[in-house]
């Protein structure tokens, strides 16, 4: 018992200085049909998990639950570009979130798409997607360089991007939104 009363001091300490509050989770959904949005989605997934002390968990919409999204520290949702908006898939996952008493408020989240050209809207999804992020109350960030301010996307179906796979470059925004976003989840949660 007199040993107890000599470690109390430490658990107090280590609890002050967050020690045991856990590891973020960096939540990433994702909906793809072509295979891009999977790809970006991958390339988020890498530059999280480059960051130490962050749970990592990557999903299509459909596979997430309302626990999962409820428990994540940070969401990073992506949807392909369709006619300049968001996949009607993600604006219908986005509605289901649980809105009362604002449950998702103060959670990080960011945005990724894919467009099959220049000018299709990517920007405008993107826009689109962080706009319902802040209805929720979250905390929205862009992605690590100026060239992704709204956070990370990719031409896919215009030359000279028509190679049939997401080109490296954009897969390095992918890369640095997941990084930045997992960076400050672990900031956050200290």
């Amino acid at each position: 018992m007199h040993r107890f009363f000599l470690l109390l001091p430490l658990f107090f300490l280590l609890s002050f200085f967050g020690y045991g509050q856990g590891q973020p989770t960096v939540l990433i959904a994702f909906y793809s049909q072509s295979g891009n949005t999977q790809a970006m989605a991958q390339a988020v997934e890498e530059g999280a998990k480059s960051v130490a002390g962050v749970r990592v968990l990557m999903l299509s919409i459909d596979q997430v639950s309302t626990k999962e999204l409820l428990e994540a520290d940070a969401i990073l949702v992506g949807s392909p570009v369709y006619n300049a908006n968001v996949a009607p898939a993600v604006q219908e996952f986005i509605n289901a979130w649980p809105f009362e008493g604002r449950p998702l408020k103060n959670k990080l989240g960011a945005a990724f798409v894919t467009g099959g050209g220049m000018s299709i809207g990517e920007e405008l999804v993107q826009l689109n997607l962080l706009h319902s992020m802040l209805i929720h109350g979250m905390l929205v960030l862009g992605g690590a360089e100026t060239e992704a301010a709204f956070g990370a996307s990719a031409i896919t179906g215009e030359a000279p991007f028509q190679t049939g796979k997401v080109e490296e470059q954009f897969l390095v925004k992918g890369r640095g939104l997941g990084k930045r976003v997992a960076e400050m989840a672990v900031f956050l949660k200290k």
